[in-house]
């Protein structure tokens, strides 16, 4: 008997849905192959940026997620992406084929829903041509019940919390969908992330928020697949320094024609090292590396996939302390709604929200590592885990859950 292999679907629509991936990857247990199925699909990269980026845009964009507006979408939506499969049929069916071993049982892994809806449409005629049985497994890379997640053709949908799991289970059978069922399990963050530092790396990091210290504080900055927020990144960073010498920054962005300007406003700066790729995935492996080989004490960041990271302990490796900037789009509001939700936004938090600007941002942060507010957090807080939404194993618990479920 082969082993089951794993397909990982890619849609170039952003950063967050491929470190979700890279997340399920690392913990892929050994009695599985895999491989990766990216068909290019270029209108999704657009729609994805001009959708976070153009104001009207957004707006219109936002104005779909919810209500009446979000029901017509989702319906119209879903039939368009099962009547758009294009060569997708045969790319999957060449992909498969082109592997070593010739499976009996296929899990797609989908942690975004448009290659979901697609792939689920085709999955019964990608059964009988590769004579092999084929599950889809979806992963919600969001705390956002948004319809759209609905994937009635999925054999499993995971979801991150018991709200999203209700609300779309609800909004499935009001719509008379066919059922399928949910699971909720903690976000699966990366497990390399949830790594407890070495003794002397805790010091570091404890270092870091200690006003009388001098050691370098070492802040990271990733950029959206999006690139989104680009000038209040660059204001922000040199408002920082301007304020102590001490802030080091570490960017990572995707190369590509609308970030070129970026990257060459912050590639000369002695305080800002700069990590680029026009790859999704080297940007996200570069944003691992720079956690795994430096001791991180905060992450300028969107509310978006990496809210998750508040899962972690704060002496773990990915254990930053989470600076959000200003949410765009339902899905990065319902996030901060799910951290609020879970204290982790509280009096000893793991996060906190910014002002609006760069330049009360950047006093902002600065003041909160001065007086001692960071370190008391650093110290006291202990996240309070549940293994059902709160927890930093995840990635984990995914593949427990897939086993039990489709592997016989």
């Amino acid at each position: 008997m082969t082993k089951p292999l794993v397909v990982f679907t890619y849609a170039p629509a952003g950063l967050g849905h491929v470190r979700v991936s890279d997340a399920l990857m690392e913990a892929l247990p050994s009695d599985f192959d895999s491989v990766v199925f990216s068909p290019s699909n270029h209108s999704i990269e657009v729609l994805h940026r001009f959708g976070s980026l153009n104001i009207f845009a957004r707006r219109v964009m936002e104005w779909f997620q919810n209500g009446t507006p979000e029901k017509i979408f989702t319906q119209y939506y879903r039939k368009y992406l099962k009547s758009h499969t294009g060569d997708l049929f045969l790319e999957f069916v060449s992909l498969v084929k082109s592997q070593k071993n010739t499976p009996d049982t296929i899990i797609i892994v989908s942690t975004h829903f448009s290659l979901a809806h697609q792939l689920g449409h085709i999955k019964q005629r990608l059964a009988k041509s590769l004579n092999a049985e084929i599950k889809l497994v979806v992963q919600i890379t969001d705390d956002s019940p948004q319809s759209i997640w609905y994937v009635d053709t999925a054999d499993l949908i995971i979801a991150p919390s018991e709200k999203t799991a209700n609300t779309l289970e609800k909004y499935g059978t009001r719509e008379h969908l066919a059922q399928v069922p949910f699971k909720v399990l903690p976000y699966p963050v990366i497990p390399l992330f949830s790594r407890q530092l070495s003794d002397q790396k805790i010091l570091f990091r404890q270092e870091q928020y200690n006003s009388e210290s001098f050691v370098p504080i070492n802040i990271v900055i990733p950029i959206s697949g999006a690139a989104v927020g680009m000038d209040f990144f660059i204001q922000t960073m040199e408002k920082i320094h301007l304020l102590s010498n001490r802030f080091v920054f570490f960017v990572i962005c995707r190369k590509a024609p609308f970030t070129q300007k970026f990257i060459n406003n912050i590639q000369n700066k002695s305080y800002v090292n700069v990590f680029v790729s026009d790859k999704y995935q080297d940007v996200v492996h570069m944003y691992n590396n720079i956690y795994l080989k430096n001791v991180i004490s905060a992450e300028i960041t969107k509310p978006s996939e990496q809210a998750f990271k508040a899962l972690l302990d704060n002496d773990s490796v990915g254990g930053s302390f989470l600076f959000f900037a200003n949410p765009v789009g339902r899905q990065e509001y319902d996030n901060l709604k799910f951290l609020k939700k879970n204290g982790l936004l509280s009096s000893n938090p793991r996060g906190i929200i910014l002002p609006k600007d760069a330049d009360n941002s950047s006093k902002f942060i600065y003041e909160l590592y001065q007086n001692g507010f960071l370190l008391k957090a650093f110290k006291k807080f202990k996240p309070v885990k549940n293994k059902a939404e709160i927890d930093d194993d995840g990635a984990t618990l995914f593949w427990e859950t897939v086993i039990e479920r489709f592997i016989k």
